[in-house]
């Protein structure tokens, strides 16, 4: 099978999306698939090759990489049309089987696809602007569209409720490859002190003003937040807060050394990101805390929920409601037993949940759709 996956974006950064699109792309090429990346490349960036893209998001896999000079990278709706038409017209584009990405454009403009294609998508767009319900239903139901692979059962409602016929939806969690047995690299944190830990981006549309409050609640307890790129307002609030530390954010390869250091690993204990800011669905960091094997805290939501289970593997507590997450948190630091029993849960049930699982499942769903007349 030969794949061509699209980029919305022309240099490496730190965003989740990216690292979840090439670590679905590398695992995909593990597969056997002959996966194809196009990027668009802009005055003033970087030539990359896929040896670049393996070390900058630590993924293992045969890849080509080919960057369109002149072409404009952008997440606007317009950056993102102007992109798909140059895509369209890529000549690559002949030689391969089929198109697969995640850009969401995709999803009024995809029936224009010169080849069969599928999206990748976590968000639950036809709930969020029922608008573009018609426009999604159409894009589905076109000959050319393979399907829907979405990262959440949440996020999948939205599109059967639009619409999307059922044979063309598969959820798909995402992932987080084992962690190695091999002994972590030190970090700077201190030994003797119960340590609670956040790992991704630090701003307030993740919720960490649940955090900062516990915090506040629990000054014998130091709160790590990884993740940081300067001086933003979370960081402002957290120097108020002597048993608050900000870290950097960390590359891949060094990330679950920074895990395994923490007593208990936390998702903010609210429900903005989700409801609010619309902006996370089943966060990328909960596979790599699962796999960490550490015991996590984290809110009551309809999205997690479809990974985590409240005495299993993690303590869940009611959103916005720090003060009973504090006391979560007392429980967990001061039963050894129960943390140890969570801790394991999350370990096993990280099994199922790697980047080649879900490449598997890509293939059989992609293989399936295309052997359709």
């Amino acid at each position: 099978m030969r794949l061509v996956y699209p980029m919305m974006w022309s240099r490496p950064d730190r965003k989740a999306c990216r690292q979840q699109s090439m670590s679905t792309a590398a695992a995909l090429a593990r597969q056997g698939i002959e996966v194809t990346l196009i990027l668009p490349r802009g005055t003033g960036d970087p030539v990359l090759s896929a040896d670049d893209l393996r070390a900058w998001f630590a993924v293992r896999g045969e890849f080509r990489v080919v960057q369109r000079q002149g072409a404009w990278a952008g997440e606007s709706l317009a950056r993102q049309l102007l992109w798909l038409r140059e895509v369209f017209r890529d000549p690559l584009l002949g030689e391969a089987d089929l198109l697969y990405a995640r850009i969401p454009a995709l999803l009024g403009v995809g029936a224009r696809a010169p080849l069969p294609f599928a999206i990748d998508h976590y968000r639950p767009w036809p709930d969020d602007w029922p608008a573009i319900r018609p426009l999604v239903r159409r894009t589905a139901r076109s000959s050319k569209c393979l399907g829907l692979v979405l990262h959440s059962h949440y996020a999948a409602a939205a599109y059967r409720r639009a619409g999307v016929p059922e044979a063309k939806i598969l959820v798909a969690h995402n992932g987080a490859d084992p962690v190695a047995d091999a002994p972590h690299a030190p970090v700077d944190l201190p030994r003797g002190r119960p340590i609670a830990l956040y790992a991704g981006r630090i701003n307030r549309e993740k919720g960490l003003d649940q955090i900062l409050a516990m915090a506040a609640l629990r000054p014998q307890v130091l709160f790590v937040l990884v993740g940081s790129e300067g001086d933003g307002p979370i960081e402002a609030e957290a120097a108020g807060l002597a048993n608050v530390r900000i870290v950097p954010w960390q590359a891949p390869v060094d990330l679950p050394a920074w895990l395994a250091a923490a007593d208990l690993l936390l998702i903010p204990p609210s429900r903005s990101p989700l409801e609010t800011f619309r902006n996370c669905v089943l966060p990328l960091k909960l596979f790599a805390y699962l796999a960490a094997g550490r015991p996590i805290l984290a809110p009551q939501s309809p999205d997690t929920a479809e990974l985590l289970s409240d005495g299993h593997n993690a303590l869940l507590v009611p959103p916005g409601r720090p003060d009973l997450a504090a006391e979560a948190l007392d429980r967990l630091l001061g039963d050894a037993s129960l943390a140890e029993r969570l801790a394991s849960a999350a370990r096993a049930d990280a099994l199922a949940l790697t980047w080649d699982k879900r490449a598997e499942r890509i293939l059989a769903f992609l293989k399936e759709r295309l052997s359709r007349p």
